[in-house]
């Protein structure tokens, strides 16, 4: 178990990334605005697309609406889009400015990761809170009470771990191209497809849904907001927290390689 003073640093590190977010409230209070009229569009077309019909998959218009709710409030908590802090990470690596972070008695892993905890819990706090109740109130929609939901932090936390592990990763291979651009925005494509921000993963075919059970982008969105939906139960949550704890873990594990073997990298090169 590692040691207070170890533990420390990334404790600071996340507690000034808090800080650093709560400094810009009108641009927090601008996001609730966006995401909130994304929230409105996305209800109104399902809406219309369940009309005629009680249920689809499983899926009445009520739950998608309130699936919609739940996800809308927690697309910056989770880090779908790649934050600030992750565009200075690639650009650090790229023009050098990184070997100044090496210096530091951390890991840089684990400092971005600390970073993006600290931001979740300014904009859980600041944004998910405001986006729920509101979103809620439009349509009356309230999330089922349920004994599985004493689960939902465990499977937030890891979606958390899970979403900066990629950028993590795409960040990093500056350490080896001209620039992370390109992986960076092709993460963001195919996790906003195979992560549920489009449309709940139970809406594609069987094929694509096994696909999508396979990766780990299933664990970023899609797992915390369909078990606050009350979408997972018994065996499927079951499954969706052992594949969330896999591929953290994965994800973690590769993301000390990658930056050990891009120190080496960046040691050669004079960085």
């Amino acid at each position: 178990m590692p040691s207070v003073p170890r533990v420390r640093p990334y404790i600071q590190y996340a507690r000034c990334a808090f800080q650093r977010r709560a400094a810009y409230r009108l641009a927090n209070w601008t996001g609730v605005a966006v995401n909130f009229f994304f929230f409105l569009i996305h209800a109104q077309i399902f809406f219309a697309f369940f009309a005629g019909r009680a249920e689809v998959v499983g899926w009445s218009a009520y739950e998608t609406v309130l699936y919609f709710a739940i996800s809308e409030s927690l697309l910056m908590v989770i880090g779908v889009f790649p934050s600030q802090g992750g565009q200075e990470l690639m650009e650090r690596i790229r023009n050098g400015d990184v070997s100044v972070d090496l210096a530091r008695p951390v890991e840089l892993y684990g400092r971005d990761l600390a970073e993006r905890v600290g931001s979740a819990g300014y904009f859980l706090l600041a944004r998910t809170t405001v986006l729920y109740l509101g979103c809620t109130w439009v349509y009356g929609l309230s999330a089922p009470l349920r004994i599985e939901l004493w689960l939902w932090p465990v499977s937030l936390a890891l979606a958390i771990g899970i979403s900066g592990s990629l950028t993590y990763l795409a960040c990093a291979t500056a350490f080896w191209t001209e620039h992370a651009r390109g992986p960076v925005g092709a993460l963001v494509l195919i996790g906003w497809f195979l992560g549920g921000a489009v449309i709940p993963l139970d809406f594609y075919p069987d094929w694509l849904r096994l696909i999508c059970n396979l990766l780990p982008f299933r664990g970023t969105l899609y797992a915390p907001v369909a078990l606050a939906a009350g979408k997972l139960a018994g065996g499927a949550l079951a499954f969706s927290l052992a594949h969330q704890v896999v591929w953290f873990g994965l994800l973690a594990t590769l993301s000390r390689a990658v930056e050990t073997r891009g120190v080496r990298r960046l040691v050669v090169h004079g960085g």
